[in-house]
């Protein structure tokens, strides 16, 4: 079988490679402030949680009689809510969520784990040593992984803002819902 013939390898220029590992460096941090506020949001709604259940316990009645299951309700939905939405956040991504459909090239980045975890040891290297011999390939799998990584940490960081969100909304509405109940 003959080998694809491939142009030489040049020289990438320093103020490229600059700009790539800045990049890189710049979706690394994000992705771990992303994960990192997940992290806190979680578990800042389940102490909550597990701060609240024993009360509600031990006072049932009270609870009950005063209508206090209402914020109550408001108040678990909120948390649960928070708490899947910042799981999804820290749950890792299919791998086929860094490929397109339209991606029909037939080429995949030998850099990204995702693409040849599954390989035969042989089968990754001869790929790679036929990447690598394409400076044009090379960029191009540079251009897509900072693509698929760019695109995950924004779906990462539309998710927190909407943990945040229902967060926010559902502690103002407990608020409002415990004074309410109180005012009555």
């Amino acid at each position: 079988m003959k080998e694809p013939t491939t142009k030489k390898l040049t020289k990438t220029s320093k103020e490229v490679i600059n700009i790539i590992r800045t990049t890189q460096r710049n979706n690394i941090e994000l992705t771990a402030i992303a994960d990192n506020k997940a992290n806190v949001l979680l578990s800042l709604n389940a102490i909550m949680i597990a701060a609240i259940i024993p009360m509600v316990i031990a006072n049932t009645e009270m609870v009950f009689d005063r209508f206090l299951y209402v914020p109550l309700l408001i108040f678990a939905t909120t948390c649960f809510g928070t708490i899947y939405i910042c799981t999804q956040v820290l749950k890792p991504s299919r791998f086929e969520e860094f490929r397109d459909d339209d991606d029909t090239d037939g080429e995949f980045s030998p850099f990204f784990f995702g693409n040849f975890y599954d390989m035969k040891p042989n089968e990754y290297f001869s790929y790679m040593n036929r990447s690598l011999a394409d400076s044009e390939m090379v960029k191009r799998h540079l251009a897509k992984d900072l693509f698929y990584v760019g695109r995950r940490l924004g779906k990462k960081m539309k998710k927190m803002r909407l943990a945040f969100n229902i967060f926010l909304t559902g502690v103002f509405l407990t608020l409002i819902a415990v004074i309410a109940v109180i005012l009555i």
